[in-house]
């Protein structure tokens, strides 16, 4: 663990102060003092007021040395988890192990920026119970708000890429067109080389740092805004579990130029399609020059189990957002089929009744 972490103590009652999220403020938990994390910091005051601009970080190089994170491993999962300096104990958010934090600790990477809690624990029973009310399938005794007991807040780290696709695509552009012409119906059918030039820049895209977490989870996510991400500060981690980045940011680069050029192929056909009653890939190569910066972004993650099955979910800590995957109860889809089933049946008969009488 590193020797040069401050305790974030209170200044009245020296008790323990863990970050808000709806107040956005440091509170002791004995005393109710409260501090703002903004004004107590403020290196770069202008840039924290007026929000985090993503873009101010191009020069900005990861600082390995200004302020070591202590970093503790769990006997467990072997899950490499960063703690606020005050806690001696935590919950690991992936194998659900009490862990007690030991001198087991290695060199860490100060994040960039950091997304603080917004969406408040408190809250997400409710949110919880509004995410599954649409789900008509959803067995009744799937959620209630005792099986939230586990939940765990943890800032997950994350490569936030911007850089730009440019290029050259080639399509096969074909228009087809019918007309009667006397007694005879005449078809056209022309093709034509289509060519565009890409050039597309993409901003904070962010792809999860974390080989413990499903990728597709944390894409689901989305989005995060990040121009209300703040310059990293220690103390938004209080009351927080965090998780260091164990897939450098060359590693996972690829995922991150997949999903550009994913884009890029998408409305570029899209746009080079207008006009044409068909479009083909003919051809053409686009590259990415990207780069990226670490950046802690806050979820809540939480399992429920029915049937002796676990569901896994995570909530996006800024904006509420629920994903996760969940059962469906056999005796409710059976009813819900025979009740379609029935409905169309309904109309069948109605229809057939009609043209009966109507003498069809």
């Amino acid at each position: 663990m590193a020797e040069n972490v401050a305790e974030q103590k209170c200044p009245n009652c020296d008790g323990v102060m863990r970050y808000d999220p709806e107040k956005k403020l440091l509170v002791c938990e004995y005393c109710g003092t409260e501090m703002d994390i903004q004004k107590a910091t403020a290196s770069k005051p202008k840039e924290i007021a007026e929000g985090f601009d993503f873009a101010s970080l191009n020069d900005q190089a990861i600082d390995i040395n200004a302020q070591a994170l202590p970093v503790y491993n769990c006997e467990s999962c072997a899950a490499e988890l960063i703690a606020p300096p005050e806690q001696m104990a935590l919950t690991c958010p992936y194998c659900g192990n009490n862990i007690v934090l030991t001198d087991k600790a290695s060199g860490a990477l100060r994040p960039n920026a950091v997304i603080p809690f917004q969406f408040d624990k408190q809250r997400l029973p409710e949110a919880v119970r509004k995410f599954c009310k649409p789900r008509v399938l959803l067995p009744k005794d799937f959620f209630s708000d005792e099986k939230l007991n586990n939940l765990t807040g943890v800032y997950v780290p994350f490569w936030v890429f911007s850089g730009k696709v440019s290029g050259q695509m080639r399509y096969l552009g074909t228009k087809s067109s019918s007309y009667r012409s006397g007694d005879y119906m005449i078809h056209e059918h022309s093709e034509y080389d289509v060519i565009r030039d890409v050039d597309m820049s993409f901003d904070a895209l962010p792809v999860d740092a974390s080989g413990k977490i499903d990728d597709k989870l944390m894409d689901s996510l989305e989005p995060f805004h990040t121009n209300e991400a703040v310059p990293f500060d220690m103390r938004y981690l209080a009351g927080f579990a965090a998780d260091r980045f164990d897939e450098k940011k060359g590693s996972i680069a690829q995922r991150a130029k997949k999903r550009m050029f994913s884009t890029a192929y998408s409305l570029t056909e899209k746009q080079a399609g207008a006009g044409y009653s068909r479009i083909k890939k003919n051809g053409g190569t686009l590259r990415a020059d990207i780069d990226a910066k670490y950046m802690l972004l806050p979820v809540y993650l939480f399992d429920l189990s029915h049937n002796g099955k676990t569901y896994h979910f995570a909530v996006n800590g800024q904006t509420g957002k629920i994903v996760g995957d969940v059962p469906i109860d056999a005796g409710r889809s059976a009813k819900f089929f025979f009740i379609r089933c029935g409905i169309v049946f309904g109309v069948l008969m109605i229809w057939f009744w009609i043209k009966y009488l109507c003498g069809y």
